[in-house]
């Protein structure tokens, strides 16, 4: 699974706890064999000063594209702040699940999110107990749920999927979801959005 992790650069620098966490879930995240960029987070500077605007634009256009293409965002929200909260809305925009891990209790601003289909909360004592539950949960934002969705066809396309269901004996839903999970897989403007 490709995960884009979210957490504060700057809580980052100023706590080697909160470094130690964000470094510790990354690699156990990799260690379970996903995919995974933090490099946003992980790999910046605040101390570099004099960035230009066209720099800043780029940065970004990063975190835009990782959310984007990534199949599951996992937040640090110990630290709650306004640049987590907005690249989780960014995600749950655009349909990706978010799974939240904070040792401190969720705090008060993301509460709102725990009745959010697509956001699952990991709450635990010390880094040490999300590592532990970190594959669990993940399990679940994979599973995720499925949403219901009707749309009317013509009786000549009802007929095919009566047709196909009984003779390859698949359920019409199964069928709908493997052709458009096909179709997904092979178009590249859907990949590059």
């Amino acid at each position: 699974m490709k995960i884009f992790f979210i957490g504060s650069a700057k809580d980052r620098t100023l706590s080697s706890d909160v470094n130690n966490r964000y470094e510790g879930v990354v690699k156990k995240l990799k260690a379970l064999g996903h995919t995974v960029e933090a490099s946003h987070v992980l790999g910046l500077d605040l101390d570099e000063e004099g960035l230009t605007d066209d720099q800043r634009v780029e940065y970004y256009k990063k975190l835009l594209d990782g959310i984007n293409t990534c199949d599951t965002v996992v937040a640090d929200i110990s630290n709650a702040t306004a640049s987590i909260g907005h690249q989780i809305t960014i995600a749950l925009e655009k349909n990706k699940p978010v799974l939240g891990v904070t040792v401190s209790g969720v705090p008060e601003i993301f509460k709102m999110l725990q009745n959010e289909n697509n956001v699952i909360f990991l709450e635990a004592k010390n880094t040490e107990d999300i590592l532990a539950n970190l594959e669990d949960e993940l399990r679940y934002v994979k599973e995720g749920e499925d949403i219901r969705f009707n749309f009317l066809i013509p009786p000549s396309m009802v007929d095919y999927l009566e047709w196909i269901s009984k003779t390859k004996r698949i359920p019409k839903s199964v069928f709908l979801r493997d052709l458009i999970t096909r179709e997904m897989d092979s178009d590249n403007d859907y990949k590059n959005r």
